[in-house]
């Protein structure tokens, strides 16, 4: 039951209308002034010290306070409450002076109620991450059927292993989200509403945010922590980007609000243990932990204290934002609202804080970062209404801890963006979960925009390079290409064979052979040379083998823009004892090959001790490059260069083709 704000718990024998006391900083003891009850009251049992008179009030109704902190360090609560049985007749000095009988009861706590300031500590000074409480939960997850019956014998239970208050408010975040299921039929009027005091959610384990809030304040009541249930709007159910959450009813909610070790913390543990979905209205029992110790910063993005007619009683003021500089409504409204998964991974905004974002003009970059997970992928999707849009955004990672979505607008209009990621201790094949959503309101777009070829992953290297040999590799994502030919470098720790893959748009035409890998001309760099035949994107994915696997997997994607077509035709065809000799072709790097015609081959190798063309030895020169003119051939045949080791056996390193439709040019 409730009474001034207090939360009043024990076997009720409690007397509402006695005065309370506390002990002031001189050791004097005062009254509360109404309104000032604590929230935690816990009357004394029988066998507890006996006031033998009214000569030993001072030694005898309030403990030794060097004795109420020691049990107070031991018991991790942040107010420790002292009971006092029988106590004499006057209670206070001043003019509040009030008379009681032998039998009647009050509580004294030793200080003060505790008082609302902006928090001090963040979620991960406490929760590092979410194994930090794994013994905990699967304590109060191993709860026997018989303590489920009685509120002070579960309580009793879930604590039993708890070092400090803050292991105890998780068994009861815990427990609570994984036995109690939200009455969505009385929410929607479907059915009369469940009750929602204590015993009846325990009895029944379906109720709506009011019972969730009541049973966890009774949890933390009979554990003697500090807690308060605050009502105001939330973003609930079918909330999007933009809309005035504050003129529906529906939106109404009630959480709590826990002191721990002289910091208030926010939870809700309703939204903990599953969520409604918008089109059902079917509830959905997955526990999250993103509401649990929620960072004042990160909570009032969908949780906004306000009085609530339906929730009256309970507390709405700013001050329960726990921030310096509290929000407004208007504030709230617009601010944009990570999903559970952002919230719970710690994700934030660096470039845009409020939901909609308007006024964009051809182009937007929307940056976002992860504070304390390590995020191994993220996607976007852009949707015009219900249409999904492709081909108009692309994603990368800057750093390991910030990714960027760019978004070429594909029109004027209204867009919506929603991101996703996946965390690193997920499988590969492991779901996307959603992140964050915008809504785009662009004003100019191009006449003409070029599309990106589809990419549902992140562009740029893994982060796993040295898995696959690579001791460092081109950082950059997005490149132009002016000329309509551009290189990329590797720089490998040891022999690896790179297969490249490069896609226009989203065509079909196959470009295998404008792509050529060798050996930089020191041979310290495999350089990936890549030639573009049209003008527009393209997409660049760099293949390679894991150290002891036979299997290609990717290890980087680039997004490129050519601006000029290449008028040069395809790469010769490069074997494997070109990488192994560590060759860098010089000339001819074209495949295609006149009839009759003289051509210099030049190649250098570190490795080779020596190279032919067609039979025709090449001249090897001091700094290991290997030259030499070569008649070609008057028939379609094929021209090979071959190269030998020390073992004297020749092994193809290039293949060339002659092409006598070359000579009507």
């Amino acid at each position: 039951m409730t009474h001034s704000g207090a939360t009043y718990s024990g076997s009720g024998r409690v007397r509402l209308d006695q005065p309370l006391a506390y002990r002031d900083e001189q050791g004097n003891l005062q009254l509360y002034k109404p309104g000032e009850a604590p929230t935690i009251l816990k009357p004394m049992t029988p066998q507890e010290t006996e006031i033998e008179s009214s000569d030993t009030h001072s030694s005898m109704s309030i403990r030794d306070e060097s004795q109420v902190g020691e049990e107070g360090r031991k018991s991790g609560v942040g107010e420790t409450y002292t009971p006092v049985m029988n106590p004499p007749r006057l209670l206070s000095r001043n003019a509040q002076t009030s008379f009681v009988s032998q039998d009647d009861e009050i509580v004294v706590p030793v200080s003060p109620v505790p008082e609302v300031k902006t928090a001090r500590r963040r979620r991960k000074d406490v929760m590092r991450n979410d194994m930090v409480f794994k013994e905990i939960d699967q304590h109060s997850m191993r709860a026997p059927p018989l303590t489920k019956e009685s509120l002070p014998r579960l309580v009793e239970y879930l604590v039993a292993y708890a070092d400090n208050s803050f292991e105890k408010v998780r068994a009861f975040y815990v427990w609570i989200t994984h036995n109690i299921n939200y009455d969505t039929s009385g929410y929607f009027n479907r059915a009369p509403l469940r009750p929602t005091d204590p015993d009846s959610v325990l009895a029944n384990r379906v109720t709506v945010c009011e019972g969730y809030c009541r049973l966890f304040a009774a949890f933390c009541s009979e554990a003697e922590i500090p807690a308060k249930i605050i009502c105001g709007y939330a973003k609930s159910y079918g909330y999007q980007p933009g809309d005035d959450v504050m003129r529906d009813s529906h939106n109404t909610h009630a959480w709590n609000s826990v002191y721990i070790d002289n910091d208030w913390f926010l939870v809700d543990v309703t939204w903990g243990a599953g969520f409604v979905k918008s089109k059902e209205r079917k509830y959905v029992s997955r526990f999250t932990n993103a509401y649990f110790l929620t960072d004042p910063e990160v909570f009032i993005t969908d949780h906004f204290p306000f009085p609530v007619k339906s929730f009256e009683r309970y507390e709405s003021d700013t001050k329960w934002q726990l921030l310096e500089k509290p929000f407004s409504a208007l504030e709230f409204c617009s601010v944009v609202n990570f999903d559970q998964c952002g919230k719970d991974w710690g994700i934030r905004s660096l470039t845009h804080h409020k939901a909609i974002i308007y006024n964009i003009e051809y182009e937007i970059d929307i940056e976002l970062e992860t504070m304390h997970t390590n995020i191994s992928d993220f996607l976007a999707f852009l949707y015009e209404g219900e249409r999904k849009i492709d081909n108009f955004i692309f994603a990368c990672m800057p750093t390991d801890k910030t990714v960027r979505v760019h978004v070429c607008m594909p029109g004027r209009g209204v867009f919506t963006l929603q991101v996703y990621a996946r965390r690193q201790r997920d499988s590969p094949r492991g779901d996307f979960q959603p992140i964050v959503k915008y809504i785009l309101q662009c004003n100019k777009s191009f006449d003409q925009p070029l599309t990106y070829p589809t990419h549902h992953t992140l562009y740029g290297p893994v982060k796993e390079l040295a898995k696959y040999g690579i001791d460092s590799i081109e950082q950059g994502v997005y490149h132009v290409a002016d000329d309509g030919e551009i290189i990329f470098s590797v720089k490998p720790k040891r022999y690896i064979d790179i297969f490249p893959r490069l896609h226009f748009q989203d065509h079909t035409i196959d470009l295998k052979n404008y792509c050529f890998v060798d050996h930089s001309d020191c041979g310290m760099f495999l350089n990936v040379i890549v030639r573009l035949r049209y003008e527009g994107h393209y997409k660049l994915v760099l293949f390679g083998k894991q150290e002891n696997s036979s299997t290609f997997t990717p290890f980087a994607s680039y997004l490129i823009k050519c601006t000029k077509a290449c008028i040069d035709g395809v790469f010769p065809d490069a074997h494997d004892y070109a990488l192994k000799y560590k060759c860098c072709i010089l000339e001819p790097l074209i495949k295609a090959l006149y009839p009759s015609a003289e051509v210099l081959f030049c190649v250098k190798s570190p490795i080779a001790k020596s190279l032919k063309c067609n039979g025709t030895v090449l001249t090897k020169k001091d700094d290991g490059t290997f030259e030499g003119t070569v008649k070609i051939p008057g028939d379609d045949c094929t021209v090979v260069v071959e190269g030998c080791g020390l073992d004297g056996i020749f092994h193809c390193l290039y293949s060339y083709h002659v092409d006598t439709q070359l000579d009507k040019f």
